[in-house]
């Protein structure tokens, strides 16, 4: 078991100085599995094309699809170096039974084993001891409801986010062309852990040290069973199909114990398919036209 120290912002973020611990987006960790596996040049129907072996691999694996299979790594490539597909989504389309659903499963298969190795975890976050701040009833520890991770945390702990900087600066000795780097996947953290951390803030005073006493870090799970990581959104009746389904709704439970009615964390993402595969995964909405136009 992980000692407390093990689980601090601070042992972390030294740990991504280090080389140790990583901080990608999902088409980085994705991009990087792919290139990371023996590429081979084939030819293909009079054609040349590449052959990526990670989809070659295993008992059961992809068959053909050598030109879906390269404008998926184009599209994740791309997307990986901040371009234009970071914006987008990946979508196959062709008759059934011709391996759509089975391709999108052996990636998400594929990702999950990568996850696994050391090197290439996911981390996030908890805030632990809530019941200090009186206005969360018996709630005791709170987890980041879409994974984020613990440096999106770390570049939001000032309300000044040139503070923030100078504080990985300063405590991690990160450089200048470092931080440029991490600050490219840059993004403000959620609207509850914002609403929380800024209890936090409000109770300590703003002292970082007492802050970061209330936060933990912790590995983020890889269940199939849950979503979490590698999602599966399948299309249902079109009846009930529901916004709630993907974005969650208001939790009965919380309403209980949070009487502040403008605390988001009222709200429970983790109801909906969408806050968990937020943090570096793979949302895969299995026949998306099949569903509502709304969901659509």
């Amino acid at each position: 078991m992980a000692n407390t120290a093990d689980r601090s912002l601070q042992h972390h973020l030294l740990g991504v100085k280090e080389g140790q611990r990583g901080f990608e987006n999902a088409f980085q960790s994705v991009a990087r599995m792919i290139l990371e596996s023996d590429i081979e040049k084939v030819v293909v129907n009079g054609k040349t094309t590449y052959d990526f072996s990670i989809f070659r691999d295993g008992k059961k694996h992809v068959i053909g699809m050598y030109d879906e299979i390269n404008s998926f790594v184009s599209y994740v490539k791309d997307a990986s170096e901040g371009g234009s597909s970071k914006e987008m989504a990946f979508v196959l389309v062709g008759e059934p039974g011709n391996g759509k659903t089975y391709f999108v499963d052996f990636l998400c298969a594929k990702y999950r084993d990568f996850l696994t190795e050391e090197k290439n975890r996911k981390y996030t976050f908890r805030f632990r001891n809530i019941d200090k701040l009186n206005n969360y009833g018996r709630i005791t520890t709170i987890e980041s409801q879409s994974y984020e991770d613990p440096m999106i945390l770390a570049m939001n702990l000032y309300e000044d986010s040139e503070a923030s900087k100078e504080y990985l600066a300063q405590t991690c000795q990160f450089s200048d062309n470092e931080l440029d780097m991490l600050y490219e996947n840059y993004r403000p953290l959620g609207a509850c852990s914002s609403y929380i951390l800024n209890d936090i803030r409000s109770i300590t005073n703003g002292d970082l040290d007492q802050m970061l006493d209330f936060v933990e870090i912790i590995p983020v799970p890889l269940t199939e069973s849950l979503g979490t990581v590698t999602g599966k959104y399948p299309a249902k009746d079109k009846i009930t199909s529901s916004a709630v389904d993907l974005l969650g709704e208001e939790s009965i439970q919380r309403l209980l114990h949070i009487s502040d009615t403008n605390n988001p964390y009222r709200f429970d993402l983790r109801r909906g398919a969408l806050a968990r595969v937020a943090g570096g995964g793979i949302h895969f909405c299995d026949e998306i036209y099949k569903n509502k136009k709304d969901l659509v």
